[in-house]
């Protein structure tokens, strides 16, 4: 399959997901509020009503968020537990003022971020060189800056080799590298391209890291054949650190991302203390789909506990510590046989992850005290 204006982007796939995930035949209100109305038995004038005053609430829910959450169905919820979810379009107001703005490159710029991560004594992916036509330097790290040096690279490489941006949110952008030979790149999804047309139509002038491709540990090699990451949700006050939620995301399919606005793409919520699995979802909304096994394997998955997790609790701490001035804050760890790795660091962290992973908002009375001691005026509208 040769290169072609798709993968310049694949935003369309989070329309695909939730028009997936919905499973009502059709977009729009009209479906949604039928899809809904069959699984709650509500009318849809008193779901509409509900969610007005919702949306009037602290946590400014948007209509499509109500829905996604299932926050019409009464058996899952009352109204107080519904009153706990804070709409995604607070996510960077709040962010910004909980974090000292000066420490954004320290998270987003990736290569910087691994620098002060291995510093720590960390675990990373192994960036084995980096992309840039810039004219930025990266000190003793490969730099690739023309098609002569990346053929170079490709030539005396073992493969499969993950591309990222170096600076890209929710793994836009990102492509496996599975071989090189005669002038060729053997891409993810049987593509196919020459080192000319990766350069100039798929990086462009964006930085790009290329990793060593990290493997799950066997217990989660055998339900996730792409890499599967732990997000961890923290809040950093003074000496002490508050994990908020934690969720394993899991890969499905031909997908080589973990991120769940993914087709097929499957997210579990995690006991924060033993790192048991407790919910295993797909989807949002009235076509949201739970299992005890996972959908494809058949292999149980609630009740199972990851591996290396008080290691994983260790690193979280430390790497929170570590980037204390952004007081809200996640992070991405992925868990290998050898144990560990810190995939990413991020300013914030989506609200929709946790609440979708756990069920439950995060606007408790913890972290709403936490994010109004930040400066957020929670009955005030933006």
């Amino acid at each position: 399959m040769a290169i072609d204006g798709t993968l310049a982007g694949d935003g369309n796939l989070i329309a695909a997901h939730r028009a997936q995930s919905r499973a009502n035949g059709g977009g729009g209100l009209a479906a949604l509020l039928k899809a809904a109305q069959a699984r709650s038995g509500r009318s849809p004038m008193s779901m509409v009503a509900e969610y007005w005053k919702l949306h009037r609430k602290p946590g400014r829910l948007t209509l499509p968020e109500y829905f996604d959450y299932n926050l019409y169905d009464d058996s899952l919820y009352d109204a107080a537990a519904k009153e706990r979810f804070i709409t995604e379009r607070l996510h960077w107001p709040i962010t910004n003022l909980c974090s000292d703005i000066t420490w954004r490159a320290a998270t987003e710029d990736k290569w910087l971020s691994y620098k002060l991560l291995q510093h720590l004594g960390a675990a990373t992916p192994q960036t084995l060189a980096v992309i840039d036509r810039s004219g930025r330097a990266f000190g003793p790290d490969r730099h690739i800056a023309s098609a002569q040096a990346l053929r170079d690279f490709l030539a005396g490489s073992d493969f499969p080799l993950f591309a990222k941006p170096n600076a890209s949110l929710r793994s836009l952008g990102v492509f496996m590298i599975e071989g090189y030979g005669n002038g060729m790149l053997r891409l993810d999804g049987g593509r196919e391209a020459t080192v000319e047309e990766v350069l100039d139509r798929m990086i462009g002038d964006t930085c790009y890291l290329l990793q060593a491709v990290v493997r799950n540990h066997a217990q989660i090699r055998s339900y996730a054949s792409a890499l599967a990451t732990v997000r961890l949700v923290n809040l950093v006050a003074g000496d002490r650190v508050t994990t908020l939620a934690t969720a394993l995301k899991i890969p499905g399919g031909d997908n080589i991302a973990d991120n769940f606005w993914r087709v097929g793409n499957l997210l579990a919520n995690i006991d924060p203390e033993h790192g048991t699995i407790l919910r295993v979802l797909r989807g949002t909304g009235p076509g949201m789909e739970e299992f005890q096994q996972h959908p494809a394997t058949g292999q149980q998955l609630v009740g199972t506990r990851l591996p290396h997790w008080q290691e994983v609790r260790r690193v979280n701490d430390a790497c929170a510590r570590l980037f204390a001035p952004v007081r809200y804050q996640s992070l991405d760890i992925a868990l290998t046989d050898a144990g560990p790795v810190v995939v990413e660091v991020n300013v914030g962290g989506s609200f929709v992850l946790p609440q979708m992973a756990s069920g439950q908002g995060l606007l408790t009375e913890e972290t709403r005290d936490f994010f109004v001691g930040c400066g957020w005026k929670a009955g005030r509208r933006r």
